[in-house]
């Protein structure tokens, strides 16, 4: 009998202690609420009181894009003490003023969706907030005390939720209670949270648990072939890097319509990789291994390998990544992509840099304001690096006789980055690049990236044995828009554009242009005179322009596309 009591009194003591958050120096509990008939989060915080009486939290009003996310805050009020909460958005801060000698404060807020209508890419990073679902980023979801350490340990306290309610976020998968030990504040703040409906996929790759959360029927594809390519993209990409240190990595996506074309964004952050992708026919698994294999090589060239001046360094870490993104596809053959897609991306990559309007500017114009309002110039570094990059590989095999790659260039340099904290400057590159040139490399640095100059493709194909075209069909629209784009300013003529009847002077109450693509039709509804015209044209013309030819030859001339059958199998 004693020992019966005392198993059911250590029981009760093991179930009540089981119920118990765990010690933390700031916690959370988030429960789903409806008011006014509006579902909402209510996040109870539990935080530190700072002796002077004012405690401000950090809660962005402007971030990734979005403005006013303050209308997303609910009722906000003290809980343990008597006090006021301001917002002040100008600065982004809650502030909190209570009584002096105040130990310990309980706040709780309320967040809600402050949009009506489907989601599109312009309401992604916004708080979104439904029966069925949340989507959240740290920013826009947890309030943080600004004088405070740069680790805590944090609690995320899920319990009040459904017990069939899918809670996953960068941390962890359908985990009530989270224990965030030591928690790096801007890790914290770099996060993804979703809840509801999602369906979770989990798998492991050398013991580290690797997971999707989708949600959503999809037109293009099956989520087996989705998680599919996650696999073996984290997969091939962690053995190139000899890196299996992540235990654990989600991706997240979420589907958003769209009638005309398709789209889709990723944004890498702790631990994991948010996606928004367009829910039609005309988006497709090819799409999904691009944006999946460029944005999580960003998990070592961007961000273990880091740039010491960002812009300026972005022919690397967005070129090189760009570079690697063909190359890690068609070596392992990723849903079946192999050395017809690498000489198809990489010449599309050519026609864009030896077509665009900005393709000799000098590396230094690539700056902050131009890379982030210019397409072009967004798209510079990408294209010259990736260009560059192949310039490199190519010519550091040929001069080793196979027994060195720009492969090995770039396990120096992210060995440099985790054992020195070396981060990427043009003068530690060209140092590195010493070792597997001949000479002058910094001249030819210069020349290609830092100037800006186009490379001789022709000669260089000529020189790797490599067959080629002197001349492709790039792409031109063949007119231009007025400034509001509701109308034709001007067109070229004899372009395709001409032949198919566009004039400058007509208005556009309707199109559909694939930006740089010249397999699709451009679509056109157009007035003049009161008449109504739907035209539709390729958007193509011919350039002396270099194309590598996608024969056998060439494939086994580029080392790595011959080489496919002796990678690491999965």
């Amino acid at each position: 009998m004693f020992k019966r009591v005392l198993l059911t009194a250590l029981l009760a003591i093991f179930l009540f202690s089981c119920q118990q958050q765990p010690e933390s120096d700031i916690s959370y509990e988030i429960s789903p609420v409806v008011v006014d008939s509006i579902p909402q989060l209510k996040i109870k915080m539990t935080l530190d009181a700072d002796s002077d009486g004012t405690t401000t939290l950090s809660f962005p009003n402007d971030a990734w894009g979005q403005e006013d996310l303050f209308k997303s805050l609910g009722k906000m009020q003290l809980l343990n003490v008597e006090g006021v909460v301001e917002k002040d958005a100008d600065s982004s801060r809650i502030v909190l003023m209570h009584p002096k000698g105040v130990k310990e404060l309980e706040f709780e807020y309320f967040l809600k969706q402050d949009f009506d209508g489907e989601i599109s890419t312009s309401k992604i990073y916004r708080p979104i907030i439904s029966k069925q679902y949340f989507h959240l980023f740290s920013h826009n979801m947890f309030m943080v005390p600004e004088n405070t350490e740069e680790n805590l340990d944090i609690v995320l306290d899920w319990s009040a939720f459904p017990e069939e309610y899918t809670i996953h976020n960068s941390f962890s998968s359908q985990e009530k209670v989270q224990l965030l030990e030591g928690m790096d504040l801007e890790l914290f703040g770099s996060a993804i949270f979703v809840g509801g409906d999602f369906r979770i996929f989990n798998g492991d790759i050398q013991g580290n648990q690797i997971s999707l959360a989708m949600r959503g029927e999809w037109i293009p594809f099956r989520d087996k072939d989705v998680f599919e390519v996650l696999e073996e993209t984290l997969t091939y990409q962690r053995n190139f890097w000899n890196d299996h240190s992540q235990k654990y990595f989600t991706v997240t996506m979420q589907p958003f319509p769209q009638e005309n074309g398709s789209s889709f964004q990723g944004t890498g952050l702790t631990n994991s990789f948010a996606t928004s992708v367009s829910n039609n026919d005309l988006t497709d698994i090819g799409q999904l291994v691009y944006l999946f294999n460029h944005e999580l090589m960003h998990n070592w060239i961007g961000h273990t390998i880091k740039n010491e001046n960002e812009e300026e360094q972005y022919w690397f870490s967005e070129g090189f990544t760009e570079y690697y993104t063909y190359k890690n596809i068609a070596k392992n053959k990723i849903n079946g992509f192999d050395g017809d897609y690498f000489i198809d991306e990489f010449n599309r990559t050519i026609r864009d840099l030896y077509t665009s309007s900005v393709g000799e500017a000098p590396n230094a114009e690539i700056n902050y304001d131009n890379f982030w309002t210019n397409y072009e110039y967004s798209k510079l570094p990408y294209w010259r690096g990736t260009i560059f990059a192949f310039y490199l590989d190519e010519k550091i095999l040929k001069a080793s006789d196979g027994t060195q790659s720009l492969d090995d260039v770039m396990h120096q340099i992210y060995a440099d980055a985790t054992t020195k904290g070396q981060k990427l400057t043009h003068a530690y590159f060209i140092e590195v690049m010493n070792s597997y040139w001949d000479e002058g490399f910094d001249v030819v640095f210069k020349k290609y990236i830092e100037d800006g100059q186009k490379m001789d493709l022709a000669t260089l194909f000529e020189e790797l044995g490599l067959e080629y075209s002197a001349e492709s069909d790039v792409y031109e629209l063949g007119f231009e828009f007025t400034e509001d784009r509701k109308g034709i300013a001007s067109v070229i003529e004899g372009s395709k554009a001409w032949e198919a009847g566009v004039r400058a002077g007509d208005e556009v109450f309707s199109r559909s242009i694939w930006q740089g693509n010249i397999e699709r039709q451009v679509e056109l509804g157009l007035r003049r005179n009161g008449e109504e015209l739907n035209i539709s044209f390729y958007p193509v013309t011919k350039a002396a322009i270099p194309q590598l030819k996608p024969t056998a030859r060439n494939i086994e001339k580029v080392w790595f596309l011959a080489n496919q059958g002796s990678v690491d199998q999965l």
